[in-house]
């Protein structure tokens, strides 16, 4: 049996962020493996996020450095390696842009994390690159040896029947209009300025967010989205996942015209129930999304509007995206991304 700690700390902080989806998903795979026992580190936050059947979770300082606890892998899921450090390395890395510099970041903060998820990188046995995109991109940047790379693209669980009423009154009122969904963080690599324009002349569709604010988030509320009158805007920071499934079942579309994505979980999410997506045509959206999905020119918001007007039109259109969303979705289960991550352990332990 393979011992593996698992740094969920992503999880423990954020239970709906995309990086701790991963880290639940990736617990719940472990705990059903019958090569794997499986204990769950976090530095900080709520472990009551953490309470994943059969996982074991423990707090961790900087005393454990010096601990006498082996593990046979420590695989660090949240751009962080734990300080418990016995056994090989494993470091997934969800996106690169914290290694250069960029417009989607503060530039103290792109330097002092860039800084340590270099050394982190250095030290790592084997890295787990979200997408294709992300793993290209950090060749590029000739930071690792190519040979510890590996591309295990993340999953999306099949979704149940829908719940008969959301939890949330709020959401019960967003679902009497009809509206294009927005999901992630309010920041400026996910390119709000373009739903808005694109928007802007759909006078019948409501716009929702979810998400919580993110770097440039008040600016964004304060300069983009204030240009869309109130009672056409529905900003929540966070919803269940009943609700959540509800919003993404009942949207006229997702628009995800994201500028860079490490892999892009609500594009997967949206495709997986039937709902139509609009998304970038570079990055890893590109390369998840593929021909399940319509994809725009990030720089050009009249792509989406004209894509938007034909989902609106014509149902032949529309119904057949709703049939190649949760066809090209299918090709991405958790289960998979956990068999490809236990042939990686095999083959550090060999």
């Amino acid at each position: 049996m393979i011992s593996v700690a698992y740094d969920v700390t992503s999880l423990a902080e954020n239970r709906y962020s995309g990086i701790a989806s991963v880290c639940r998903h990736t617990l719940e795979q472990a705990a059903r493996s019958p090569e794997i026992k499986t204990c769950a580190l976090y530095r900080r936050g709520d472990p009551a996020n953490l309470d994943v059947a059969g996982v074991t979770a423990r707090k961790v300082g900087w005393l454990d450095r010096f601990c006498l606890v082996r593990y046979n892998i420590v695989h660090a899921l949240g751009h962080r390696v734990p300080p418990s450090r016995c056994g090989k390395l494993v470091y997934t890395l969800h996106d690169a842009w914290s290694l250069y510099p960029n417009r989607y970041q503060s530039a103290d903060f792109q330097r002092k994390i860039g800084a340590r998820m270099k050394a982190e990188l250095q030290e790592a046995d084997a890295i787990v690159c979200d997408s294709r995109a992300t793993h290209d991109k950090l060749l590029s940047l000739h930071l690792v040896d190519p040979k510890r790379c590996h591309v295990v693209h993340c999953g999306v669980a099949e979704p149940g029947p829908p719940a008969a009423r959301p939890e949330s009154a709020a959401v019960a009122h967003l679902l009497e209009h009809e509206f294009v969904l927005f999901v992630g963080r309010v920041e400026v690599r996910k390119n709000l300025e373009h739903i808005i324009e694109a928007l802007l002349s759909l006078s019948r569709l409501h716009l929702v967010i979810v998400g919580q604010p993110g770097f440039g988030g008040k600016e964004i509320a304060a300069d983009t989205l204030s240009r869309m009158t109130a009672d056409r805007l529905h900003v929540i920071e966070t919803v269940s996942k009943r609700d959540l499934d509800l919003l993404y079942r009942k949207a006229a579309a997702a628009l995800l015209p994201s500028w860079e994505e490490g892999f892009g979980l609500p594009v997967l999410e949206a495709m997986a129930r039937g709902c139509p997506v609009i998304t970038s045509d570079c990055s890893a959206t590109k390369e998840v999304a593929s021909d399940g999905a319509i994809l725009v020119d990030p720089a050009q918001p009249s792509q989406s509007t004209a894509a938007l007007e034909r989902i609106l039109s014509e149902p032949g259109f529309r119904d057949d995206l709703v049939r190649r969303g949760p066809a090209r979705s299918r090709k991405f289960t958790w289960e998979r991304n956990f068999e490809n991550l236990l042939g990686i352990y095999r083959e550090l332990l060999a």
